[in-house]
């Protein structure tokens, strides 16, 4: 048995679900932002054409962080993680 820290190696996994939660949040507050626009109908939200357009530009950044920045951040912290024990 180690006698070192585990306070420590906590923080790593806590990182990774601080990402994951932040990410999330993020998507649920565009979604939302976009349904309110939509039932609205306001003109302060920035339109690409169509609502659909819109909807899908301003959600495609989130869905490509979630694709490919989640999985690279967990795997990085994953590696710091096993490095510390």
């Amino acid at each position: 048995m180690s006698l070192r820290n585990p306070a420590g190696r906590i923080r790593y996994p806590l990182a990774l679900l601080a990402v994951v939660v932040g990410v999330l949040l993020l998507e649920f507050l565009a979604e939302v932002t976009l349904n309110r626009y939509v039932e609205t109908g306001s003109t302060w939200l920035p339109t690409v054409g169509t609502i659909g357009e819109t909807a899908t530009a301003y959600l495609l950044p989130l869905s490509i962080l979630s694709t490919f920045v989640v999985p690279a951040v967990a795997f990085y912290l994953g590696v710091r993680y096993a490095r510390s024990a």
